[in-house]
């Protein structure tokens, strides 16, 4: 490749500079130079990590990262021949590069010796020749406010358009296999609490990363993995490792599991409940993954790749997909989470691994499947109701009763970061023999719900899910319209459960959300993404409305009357015990 010696202003150095880059990003193809234009003059701080960290930005897809980028400048600085001014500019080159989701999986796919016309390769190279969008040149971590703190990926987002897809093939398998088909329900609101789980990320938006980011740019001791083999293997092992963590304090711990225990909630385990996730984990999952800062490892990198451990356990909830013999020595699979998701006490506290099971092997949480015994799936103390936001909060109320159940404020206190079956003088997640043992069968809380019902919550979930792709690239930026849109969004899935449950408030109250998701599109202009919904939103909330002033009976079940409040109120005063 030439070296930087034409046009000896900075102009011709940057311009050089980014020869050099995209050169080394051609080394596979034909290690040609390509001339760039000149840049306005950078800043020399550009090197530091949070230079480096302003790589992860904006994707050329709608909502998705280019998270990989950062693993890049110590090698364009050796393929530079270590010069540090060619390294400044080599690392703002990196800050104006987007790239899609098709870009991120060539960068994994180009350590394999493949021919270099492959799809992904190609898509990986026009990305980035392609991105021109500069990003302001924001080098001090302690100057960023919690707005300009850089975006999460959204590949789980993107994952529940797949995830429908895999529910639909889920029940053709298991209708091929003439087994239990899962209540429809049960599905959708899995998916519900997917969209919520997502949602929140438009109001938090990577804060609750802040201590990575500054670990990592203030006290990493390793320099950033390289981009072999080697180096993909083992970033998927060491965030394994922390999601392992992460897992088993989220079931051995009391308050942990007080909010984890939405994703054990589905009384079927399908491939829907791998996205059912309570947006309160954002709270202390990112604790387990900051060793990970200390190793070197950038928080895009790390960002991504906690969201691809996730996105591989959604095909892992299914009771469609046999043993799967030799593979699960290694692997997690369907099999073996089976167990985890059980409530038959030989199920409880077991298995824990993310993408590998030997995490469970060597910490001693393996347990093997029972032939003998039908697992029930579902929480213990099972809730009956679907709203989501209810679901969020309704297991709290055990956590203050066994603390007021205790006989000191010290066993109060231990009460909450032990197991939820601890009692004193027991080990950490309790005695077996205090433990309920849930067999089968089980009774199961059924939706009052008929064909209109699920087609009305069907469509108002896909209208959400779309307005939450589209509010995904503005997450972060806090704006009036934004706000007002994502909580429009949030009504609209707790109506979701609140429809299933049919209560005697549900027909005004969903009327009021129509009403109100109406006003908000006829006086609130939304991000350019989302403008394009308008009308398909109005047209939406017209027709729900005229539904719910003329004929409600149209979608609540004729079947069965909706609950009274004397009714509603027995419900909320049954008692469970552990």
């Amino acid at each position: 490749m030439g070296s930087a010696q034409r046009g000896g202003g900075q102009a011709g150095k940057e311009g050089d500079a980014r020869r050099c880059f995209l050169d080394v990003s051609h080394r596979r193809r034909d290690h040609r130079a390509v001339t760039s234009t000149s840049r306005p003059p950078l800043s020399t701080a550009a090197h530091s990590p949070r230079a480096r960290l302003r790589a992860f930005s904006a994707s050329s897809t709608p909502g998705l990262i280019a998270p990989t980028l950062c693993l890049l400048p110590h090698r364009l600085s050796a393929a530079c021949g270590g010069r540090s001014d060619t390294y400044v500019h080599v690392s703002h080159s990196l800050e104006i590069i987007t790239m899609s989701e098709d870009g991120y999986l060539s960068f994994l796919t180009d350590f394999i010796p493949v021919g270099p016309q492959t799809y992904l390769h190609h898509k990986l190279h026009s990305d980035i020749a392609a991105a021109s969008v500069a990003k302001d040149n924001i080098t001090d971590y302690k100057a960023l406010d919690a707005d300009e703190i850089s975006a999460v990926p959204t590949y789980t987002l993107q994952g529940l358009w797949w995830v429908l897809w895999l529910v639909c093939l889920e029940y053709v398998v298991l209708w091929w296999q003439r087994a239990p088909l899962p209540c429809l329900h049960d599905n959708v609101m899995s998916m519900v609490h997917g969209v919520l789980y997502e949602i929140t990320k438009v109001l938090v938006r990577g804060t609750e990363y802040g201590a990575y980011m500054w670990l990592w740019q203030n006290y990493a001791f390793l320099p950033p993995m390289g981009d072999s083999f080697l180096a993909v293997v083992a970033l998927v092992v060491l965030v394994d490792l922390g999601y392992y963590w992460f897992h088993r304090a989220s079931h051995e711990i009391m308050l942990l599991w007080a909010i984890h225990q939405v994703h054990h909630s589905s009384q079927d385990l399908t491939v829907s409940v791998g996205m059912r996730h309570s947006p309160l984990q954002r709270s202390f999952a990112w604790v387990f993954y900051l060793p990970l800062a200390l190793l070197g490892v950038p928080p895009s990198l790390m960002l991504a790749h906690a969201q691809f451990n996730l996105l591989f356990q959604c095909w892992l909830h299914t009771e469609a997909v046999p043993s799967l013999g030799p593979l699960e020595y290694v692997f997690n699979t369907p099999n073996h989470h089976r167990v985890h998701h059980g409530s038959n006490k030989y199920c409880l506290d077991k298995n824990y691994g993310g993408v590998f099971i030997f995490w469970d092997h060597l910490f001693g949480t393996f347990e093997a499947p029972d032939k003998e015994q039908k697992i029930v799936y579902g929480i213990l103390i099972q809730p009956e109701f679907f709203n989501p936001i209810s679901h969020q909060f309704h297991y709290f109320r055990n956590v203050v009763r066994k603390m007021r159940s205790m006989d000191s404020w010290r066993n109060s206190f231990v009460s909450l970061i032990k197991g939820p079956s601890w009692l004193p003088g027991a080990p950490w997640t309790g005695w077996d023999k205090d433990k309920l043992d849930v067999t089968y069968p089980r009774e199961y809380m059924k939706a009052t719900a008929t064909p209109t019902t699920h087609t009305y919550v069907i469509l108002h979930f896909l209208a959400t899910l779309m307005l939450t792709c589209r509010l995904a690239p503005h997450a972060g930026d806090h704006q009036a319209a934004v706000l007002l849109y994502s909580g429009s969004v949030v009504a609209a899935l707790t109506s979701a459960g609140m429809l299933y449950n049919q209560t005697w408030y549900t027909p005004a109250l969903e009327a009021a959300r129509c009403v109100g998701g109406l006003v908000l599109c006829l006086l609130v202009t939304p991000p350019a993404a989302a403008a394009s919904l308008l009308p398909l939103l109005t047209v939406l909330y017209v027709l729900s409305l005229l539904i719910w002033v003329f004929k409600p009976s149209f979608v609540l079940c004729n079947r069965a009357a909706p609950a009274t409040p004397q009714l509603a109120n027995a419900q909320q005063q049954k008692k469970h015990f552990e």
